[in-house]
């Protein structure tokens, strides 16, 4: 099964009374328990909101009731869990079915109540009770005594005679003495009855003999084994120091995680004294509370003296040299580029936002971990499988609409034959869309390229402008056209040139206002042919990353069914099909930019075209 929308039906069912919200709780923790940890996205996280809002609607017994039935492999719902009630976080810890290393990694990262549910399971490891141990769970079952030390008498005797006074126990962690005190008096004898009767105590000596009466000196030996046993752990565990500067630098099963790599950025923020307040690196306090912006050689942390002077001035710092002595992590040469802050009520200076960027000479020394290329190639195909199961249903339902249209079956009535004439259309415009998010994917990860022919890129931009003036006309646009009297031969097929061009001049008919003036120019240089056009005002006020991002919405108009999926897409694979055959397309100022190779020579134009 390609697409598993479960989880997505059961998010989008709307839940009304207790009832319902346990059966929805039951089937979440039924679909996120199979789910790996690597596998989990933003819907799992969105289910996890959900589940809060279901445990707000129970009690917490009414969680824990539903989580004590459902076994489940998941250590993201025990912690998530563990953060509820006391009934609900007993209830997940006693359900999960962990692996080891499943319980190594949750257990340091659980509250100190949930780790307390974790030691009464049966089925821990010694390394996950040792672990328990070192974060202070020491409240364990005690381990069962030897076969035959503990002889259970099988009837009480009816009455027990204390012939002298049990010596004083002594505190627990020190040794008992092996002889008893010398008693000056001797005290009565003291008769007991048959329910109130006991074993008299003995020594607690490690290797005494035990008889059938030495019950209670049995369990206190065992008890001062359990603590030595646990003493003799704790020493034996010595507490390493890190070499990555994360504290505290305590034995919480540090030593069984690999080493962190070293950062190659860093983001700062700094206070109006050039101190620093905020560290993007964990633990941040390797650089909060160091002055950054000392000339001072001699100062653990100093920078060169045009970052000093930037810092005085209050002006952007571009390729600062910064030098830090401390943790591995952070120590050595950093290139620094950051902005002054200034508060919007009265402009006072609040201080910096800084990058820090390992320098040139210390690149070498960082290992850069190498391009995800094979998991984008292989996303970028998990994707295309995905478009061709959507095309066989879509092809099916339009198929049927068209026959039912067309009266295949027989006479169908008009109302029918409308509803089905609409079904096909948006089923063919479906496919389109199918098809343009395809091309996308297969330029932008290299498996298509385009056909570079040769074309006269005059005389396709002219004529189009010709198709797009009527639209232009009646919105009252005014349409200032610039072509060269020449041919303009480029390396790119016509179709591709049309196909591709018509895109950027579909996106502004369709984002243009009423009255705007509108310049498309093409020129030719030495080696490439420029095709300029105007944004339109709702585009020029847009950064880059909004005017080509995925979702950016379209216009309305006739035209917008070119731009079905949003200009953001429609720019987007514009770009990606310039690219593709040697060109460009960029942003510049308020216009567009698109630039094609040439193909040879600019030869005069036999047959001109004007729009």
């Amino acid at each position: 099964m390609i697409v598993d929308d479960r989880l997505e039906t059961v998010l989008r069912t709307n839940v009304a009374g207790k009832t319902a919200a346990a059966t929805q709780l039951r089937q979440l923790v039924d679909l996120l328990g199979p789910v790996p940890l690597a596998a989990w996205n933003a819907q799992h996280a969105g289910a996890l909101q959900r589940i809060d809002a279901l445990c707000t609607m129970l009690d917490d017994e009414g969680c824990a009731s539903v989580l004590r039935s459902l076994a489940h492999r998941s250590p993201v719902l025990v912690y998530h869990f563990a953060q509820q009630g006391p009934r609900t976080a007993s209830a997940a810890v006693a359900a999960a079915r962990l692996a080891e290393d499943d319980w190594l990694a949750l257990i340091p990262r659980l509250p100190t109540q949930a780790r307390g549910f974790v030691r009464h399971r049966s089925d821990l490891s010694d390394r996950v009770r040792a672990l328990l141990s070192r974060l202070g769970v020491n409240d364990f079952l005690l381990p069962e005594p030897a076969a035959g030390s503990i002889v259970l008498p099988s009837a009480a005797p009816e009455a027990v005679s204390v012939e002298s006074a049990a010596p004083a126990p002594a505190p627990f962690g020190k040794p008992v003495a092996t002889e008893p005190a010398p008693v000056a008096d001797t005290p009565p004898t003291v008769a007991l009855a048959p329910e109130l009767s006991a074993p008299e105590p003995v020594g607690l000596q490690p290797n005494a003999a035990l008889s059938p009466d030495d019950g209670i000196g049995a369990i206190v030996r065992r008890i001062e084994a359990f603590r030595r046993k646990r003493d003799e752990r704790q020493a034996a565990t010595p507490t390493i120091p890190r070499a990555d500067g994360v504290a505290p630098l305590l034995p919480f099963g540090e030593e069984q995680l690999p080493p962190r790599k070293a950062p190659l950025s860093i983001d700062l923020r700094t206070d109006a004294d050039g101190t620093v307040v905020h560290a993007s690196i964990d633990p941040p306090g390797m650089l909060v509370g160091s002055r950054l912006f000392s000339a001072d050689t001699t100062a653990a942390v100093h920078c060169d003296q045009p970052m000093a002077d930037a810092f005085r001035h209050r002006q952007p710092i571009d390729s600062g040299v910064l030098s830090i002595e401390g943790a591995d992590f952070v120590a050595g040469i950093w290139q620094a580029d950051g902005t002054p802050l200034f508060a919007r009520d009265g402009g006072r200076f609040t201080g910096y936002l800084l990058r820090l960027r390992r320098a040139a000479s210390e690149f070498a020394a960082v290992p850069v971990e190498p391009l995800a290329e094979p998991a984008a190639a292989a996303e970028a195909d998990r994707l295309r499988q995905l478009l061709h199961e959507l095309r066989t249903p879509i092809n099916a339902i339009q198929g049927f609409a068209e026959m039912i249209q067309s009266q295949v079956f027989g006479a169908t009535p008009h109302q029918y034959r409308a509803m089905a004439a609409s079904i096909a259309a948006d089923a063919a415009q479906m496919l389109a869309g199918f098809e343009e998010i395809e091309r996308l994917v297969k330029l932008e990860s290299h498996a298509l390229s385009i056909d570079t022919g040769e074309a006269d890129a005059a005389a396709i931009v002219a004529r189009l402008v010709e198709q797009v003036s009527p639209v232009l006309a009646a919105r009252n646009v005014r349409l200032a056209v610039a072509m060269p009297p020449q041919q303009v031969p480029v390396s790119f097929a016509a179709d591709e040139i049309e196909r591709t061009v018509w895109r950027l001049l579909s996106v502004v008919a369709t984002s243009v206002a009423p009255g705007e003036r509108i310049t498309i120019s093409l020129e030719a240089t030495a080696t490439t042919a420029s095709l300029a056009i105007t944004l339109p005002a709702s585009l020029a006020q847009l950064d880059d990353t909004a005017l080509f991002a995925p979702d950016a919405p379209m216009g309305g108009g006739s035209l917008a069914a070119s731009a079905m999926l949003g200009n953001g897409f429609a720019l987007r694979l514009a770009r990606a099909e310039f690219e593709a055959g040697g060109g460009s397309l960029r942003r510049e100022g308020v216009r567009f930019v698109a630039e094609l190779p040439l193909a040879g020579e600019v030869q005069p134009l036999r047959r001109v075209s004007e729009g």
